[in-house]
Parts: C-alpha cells; structure tokens; sequence
C-alpha cells in the first residue's frame, strides 16, 4: 500500500512546479503573494515567510497561489497604499503572463524531465539482425541472421533505436524508397553496403487506429541455438540447446545454421537440464535439416481456438498467412491485424510431415479499462516452447549531446499529440469517456511506474505534467487558459469586464470542472473497486 504514496509524491511535484510558475512571475510583476498551498483544504503545516504564507494542505489533489486582489470580489476592496502589489491593478499581459506561468512551467519542467529519461538510455539493445525474415526487404537485399547495421544512409547506428529513427516515413507517392545499409557480417566481421527497398507495413496505435511504416523484416530479440527437426535424425531431439559442435562455440541460432552446413562429428546439447554428448559416425548420409524460423507447440488448452482448428501439441508452426514465424510476438502481431471472418493458413509439421490448417478467425472483445476501446482477443490456447534471450548491449557513440534533446522533444511532441488526440476522439464518441481517469487512476499508474523503475516513474511524471499544462490551457474559465482569454480580451476592449459576468463564467467553467472531476472519480471507483473486492 505504501508505493501508493508514489502517487501523492509524483502529483505533489507536478503540482509544486505548476504553483511556483505562478508565483515567481507574480512576484517578478510586482504582485503580492499571499499564499502558496501545495493541496487543499485545511493546512497540516504552514510557515510565513515575508508577505507569503507556505502551506501544505490535507488534500493532496491539486494547490493553489492566492495573490492579493486576485479575485473579483477582492478587486475594489484593496487598500489603497497596497493596490501596487494588487493582482487586478497591473495589466493585462502582465495578468496573462502570470496565469499562463503555471501551465508553461509544466511543460518546461515535463521537457527537463525527459532529457534525465534519455540518460537511461545511452545503453540499449544493439543493431545486431538477430533474425531476417525471408519475406522481407532486408533479405532480398542479401542480408543475414546475425548482421550487424553500422551505417544507414550516411548516418551512425550503434543501437536499435537509431534504425527506425533513420528510416523514412511512408510517402503517398514514392512508397518507402530504398535505403542505403552498411552491416557487418556477423562471422567474417567483414564490412558490406547493401541497398534495401523497405516494404510498407503497418501496426495499430493505442487508439486503434492503423498506422503505415516501413519495414526491413528484421528481429532484434535473440534465438538461442534451439533445434526443431525437420525430419528424423539419430541421437538429437526436438528442444535440444547446442552448445557446441566439435568443440567449436555455439550460442546463436544463426552460428548453428552456418556451422552445420560442413561435415561435423560431435555435438554437446542441453537435453532435459543436462549436457549431453552426441557422436556422429563419419559416414553417415544425413543431413541435418532445421527449422529457419518457427515455434513448437508445448500445450494446448482443452477448449481452446487451438484445439477447436485441429493444432496439438509438438507441432511445429513454421508460417503464419505465408509469413514466417519466429516469436511468439509474431505470431499475435499477424493474428492481431486480422479482422473477424478473415481466412488464416497454419502452415506447420506433424511427424515430420510439412501440412496446413486452413480456418476463418474469430475474437471475443472486451472493454480495455483504461482507454475505454473495445480490445478484441483471440482465446488461442496454444502455448509455445520458447526461451526469450537478453539482447547485446551497446553504448550510443553518435549524438550523445544531442540525443537527449532529440528524445525529449520527439517524446513530448508524441505526447502532445495523443493528448489532444485522445481528447478529440472522447468529443466525437470514437474513444469511450470511460477511459477518462481521476487521482486513483494517477495514483495506480505511479505505482506500476515506481515498480518498474526511476525511468519509467520520470517518463509517467513528465506525461502527467504535460497533461496538468495543456489540460490548464483550455479555454474554460476557472482554469489558466480561460483567465488567459478573459484578460486579453480587456486587453482588446481597453476596459475590465464587470465583475458580475466575470463572476458568472467562473461559476459556469467551476461547474464544468466539478462535473469532470466527478465522473472521474467515478470512473476510477467503477475501474478499481470491482478488483479490490475480487483481491478480497
């Protein structure tokens, strides 16, 4: 229950930053702060310093600066020797200046945050090809299992992030063009160019939406040396781990391939938690054929959609709608993008014999709970022998004093536009309003952030101190954005607008923001309460 005070801390500091924006322009505007409150409600400390009492208040759910003359009740009650230091008596930029601090002192601070975020990743999963897809573009182009990317289009690449960051959008006319690729073989370590034409591929945004890209049909995750057999060979098994072969090193998929293509005599395989010595008479006619890609079946659940198109268990499914299959990721990326009622192909081997399955495919959807979408899932219950790897680490050579900045601004530019966009989609009804979230729902995914780690709690206080200023923005009185226009317009008219109307849009925007922050909360109880009890 602790970790949940991550919530209070991530929302106190977000809101901390949004009051001092305030402040510090009030007071460099010659405007008198009476009060700086990070919460509401009653205040469990407080301490006066100069003309401004500091408080932190009960409800940790927001705060607020209270300025001398602020309020319109309070604009013709000032003294008259203190209207210098009023709030209402300075003008009307001076006003919009201090109102828009807030939300732009989030935003600053939200950019600030993620250049710490990009710290964390000056080491990342490098640009080694663990895995080229036979239809795709990068091994048309001739390039291998192992590879390793050091150049595309002039520019460095030491990690696997700089490849999508090199590759070009999709362009309406010229599709994904070609693309210039410097790798180094991963057996020769030899230095190769090769001139790729990326293939327009596509993958669903968390709106639902479809987005196109281009792809080169590569894998970053690593294939450990497990064999799948394609046909009966004495003395290895389905599942066995080389580890070497005649005392020659294997720890890759892609060295095994190579290494058995000569003449070989001993193996030693990881068989059942125990190494195992394999000896090959030097005769012996057989060749060894493996699977390229693929994924064994390790169970099927009685019941399932597995089990009801006719797949069993020790099958071997090589191919996916003709789309070779390496990971389990793969294989839910294809099935994702199918529609209901779209024909599948299961190409697989049973008993050594290559076979296909041909079905049409049906989800069951359920509400996500946090977007509000309609999520659709296919009860597949095939479950597949399959050992992830840890990737190789690099360390970026190119642009450490740049990529910081890069990242921060395309992070915060990526977060701006779901934003709005979320918010677009909640207007038109294409998002569901259920996915509209309150402070239990920061305060859960603060703590999911803190489990996961400092770079992930920063990444979730930048995206909530984005939100807290554009949020602020908005034209509704009672927030920043909407004393941003009532200022400017008394900027425009040349007089102030009588207190009474001003009185009535707040009271009006107050009433807005209630209702919000109502079905917010209730959201959130609808969201989280139902789990409480079934944890009970």
């Amino acid at each position: 229950m602790y970790k949940y005070l991550f919530g209070v801390l991530l929302l106190g500091i977000v809101v901390l930053v949004h009051e001092f924006g305030h402040f510090i322009v009030a007071r460099l505007c010659g405007v008198r702060v009476e009060v700086f409150s990070i919460g509401f409600g009653h205040p469990i400390f407080k301490k006066k310093h100069g003309d401004t009492e500091y408080r932190i208040s009960l409800v940790p759910l927001g705060g607020y600066v209270k300025m001398l003359g602020e309020s319109t009740s309070e604009e013709s009650e000032v003294a008259e020797n203190e209207i210098q230091y009023s709030f209402s008596a300075k003008k009307w930029w001076q006003k919009v200046l201090i109102v828009c601090a807030g939300p732009v002192f989030n935003l600053i601070f939200a950019f600030i945050v993620l250049i710490f975020v990009a710290f964390f990743m000056f080491e990342a999963p490098s640009s080694v090809l663990e895995f080229v897809s036979p239809d795709g573009a990068a091994y048309a182009a001739g390039i291998s299992d192992g590879d390793r990317i050091v150049e595309m289009n002039g520019e460095p690449v030491a990690v696997w992030d700089d490849i999508p960051s090199v590759l070009a959008p999709v362009s309406d006319t010229a599709g994904c063009g070609e693309v210039s690729v410097k790798v180094e073989k991963a057996l020769t370590k030899e230095v190769k160019t090769y001139t790729v034409h990326p293939k327009t591929g596509s993958y669903t945004d968390m709106f639902g939406d479809e987005k196109r890209r281009c792809e080169l049909g590569v894998v970053r995750f690593p294939r450990g040396p497990k064999i799948f057999l394609l046909g009966d060979f004495p003395g290895l098994e389905n599942g066995d781990v080389v580890l070497s072969v005649d005392g020659e090193k294997i720890s890759r998929y892609y060295e095994l391939a190579e290494r058995i293509r000569k003449p070989f005599g001993k193996m030693v395989v990881l068989r059942g938690g125990n190494e195992v010595s394999v000896n090959f008479p030097q005769d012996m006619p057989e060749k060894l054929e493996i699977a390229y890609g693929g994924l064994l079946v390790k169970s099927v659940e009685n019941g399932s959609y597995s089990e009801k198109v006719g797949v069993k268990e020790g099958d071997f499914i090589m191919e996916l709608n003709d789309s070779v299959i390496t990971a389990p990721f793969q294989f839910y990326s294809v099935i994702g993008k199918l529609k209901e009622g779209d024909s599948v192909k299961l190409t697989f081997v049973r008993g050594g014999v290559r076979q296909n399955i041909e079905f049409t495919v049906s989800f069951d959807e359920s509400e996500n709970e946090m977007t509000g979408l309609r999520d659709k899932r296919l009860n597949w219950g095939a479950y597949f022998d399959y050992d992830s790897e840890i990737p190789e680490i690099y360390a970026r050579r190119n642009n450490l004093l740049t990529f910081p900045v890069r990242y921060a601004a395309k992070e915060m530019s990526d977060i701006v536009v779901s934003t709005f966009k979320g918010l677009a989609y909640m207007i038109s009804g294409k998002l569901s309003s259920k996915g509209l979230g309150g402070p239990i729902m920061i305060f859960d995914i603060s703590k999911r952030a803190a489990d996961a780690g400092i770079r992930y709690f920063l990444a979730i206080m930048a995206m909530i101190s984005i939100n807290l200023g554009l949020i602020n923005l908005f034209p509704i009185p009672v927030l920043d954005g909407g004393y941003v226009v009532i200022y400017t317009l008394e900027g425009v008219i040349g007089r102030t607008i009588p207190a009474k109307i001003k009185e009535k849009a707040l009271m009006a925007g107050l009433f807005l923001l209630c209702g919000l922050m109502v079905f917010a909360v209730f959201n959130d109880f609808m969201r989280y309460i139902p789990k409480i009890f079934n944890h009970g």
